[in-house]
């Protein structure tokens, strides 16, 4: 049921508070579309923590970006609130509704607080969602945009992301050299934790296939597991090490020159999404029809049916991560191969 005329925030300005992660930010994004097709001349503001202020600043619809730290002190919140206080804002809605963002969202001040009905943090919102729809699996993005009917607005049908044009980004030499070589496979070797890895060894078994056919293939990756993986990786015939801090906007140039992208579960694979080039993505511990890629074209995803799955992510019954560790190598590269012209 959507809310009364009287809880529209009309032309007054609103906030959007996502503070993490890549992906869950990305998600966001069909939530951004619906609201500046609702109230296009409104405008949105949108809380991040400072490490992906990047990312919200190549979103469509964002007016005005407030970046907070990770660790925030009592002078940071209250810095905040009267940052939010002198824009006039009067409706926050809190996607991620985190022990941190409902604090925020309390400072805030405003009279329209949105968030998730959830323990110990309902003091924060004085409109609730329920954290899960009643259709389970229910895709997150649709979970967040389930908040804006608090605003009077309609979810029946939930917008593509967009293809994000990278091509006017100012870009880095090495990323600069590579835009041309085609075709190319763009391989991320970690993810988003240790239940959600492929594995060394799969890594390595993909890409000496690729290589025996003289396929480039550009690996990415920021933490040090990742970036050893790859400087040893890059030993082989036709890989390229291109691991380390990336930028957004770099990673997504690469991505978006490339004939396909192979990845786990993790930031980058979303970060991808914002691209046309063809997916292939490897799910674990979650189940694709929650956090997979929020689009159906050119998408493979490769995940197991196991009566474990969803799980928690903190501990597994098994020696190594079966739901990873035993999506077949030749499966991918088969997957891989399809959208190779």
């Amino acid at each position: 049921m959507l809310s009364s005329v009287q809880d529209e925030p009309g032309e007054d300005d609103v906030l959007f508070i996502r503070l993490r992660l890549l992906g869950d930010i990305i998600f966001t994004i069909p939530s951004i579309e619906l609201f500046k097709r609702r109230f296009p001349r409104t405008r949105l503001h949108y809380v991040v923590e400072e490490r992906f202020a990047e990312i919200a600043g190549i979103i469509p619809g964002i007016d005005h970006i407030i970046t907070v730290p990770v660790r925030r002190s009592l002078k940071d919140i209250l810095a905040f609130r009267g940052q939010i206080k002198g824009l006039g804002i009067n409706t926050v809605i809190d996607f991620h509704s985190g022990p941190g963002s409902a604090v925020l969202t309390l400072a805030s001040g405003a009279t329209r607080r949105i968030g998730y009905r959830t323990p110990n943090r309902n003091w924060a919102y004085n409109r609730l969602v329920s954290r899960r729809s009643s259709a389970y699996p229910a895709h997150s993005v649709f979970n967040q945009a389930r908040l804006l009917e608090k605003i009077g607005i309609a979810i029946d049908v939930l917008p593509p992301l967009p293809v994000i044009d990278a091509r006017a980004f100012p870009l880095s030499s090495p990323v600069a050299a590579v835009q041309d070589i085609q075709p190319k496979v763009v391989v991320h070797l970690g993810a988003g934790n240790r239940f959600r890895d492929w594995g060394m060894e799969n890594f390595s078994a993909l890409i000496q296939h690729l290589s025996a056919r003289r396929i480039p293939v550009f690996l990415i990756g920021a933490n040090g597991e990742e970036m050893a993986r790859a400087a040893i990786l890059a030993k082989i015939a036709h890989v390229h090490d291109f691991s380390g801090p990336l930028s957004s906007r770099e990673m997504l140039a690469l991505i978006a020159s490339a004939a396909v992208y192979v990845g786990a579960d993790s930031g980058p694979l979303h970060v991808a999404s914002l691209t046309a080039t063809p997916l292939v993505a490897l799910y674990g511990p979650n189940l694709a029809e929650i956090s997979g890629p929020w689009r159906r074209e050119q998408v493979e995803i490769i995940q197991l049916e196991m009566a474990c799955r969803p799980c928690s992510q903190r501990k597994c019954k098994y020696d190594t991560i079966h739901c990873m560790r035993q999506i077949n190598v030749e499966r991918v590269y088969e997957a891989v191969s399809k959208f190779i012209k």
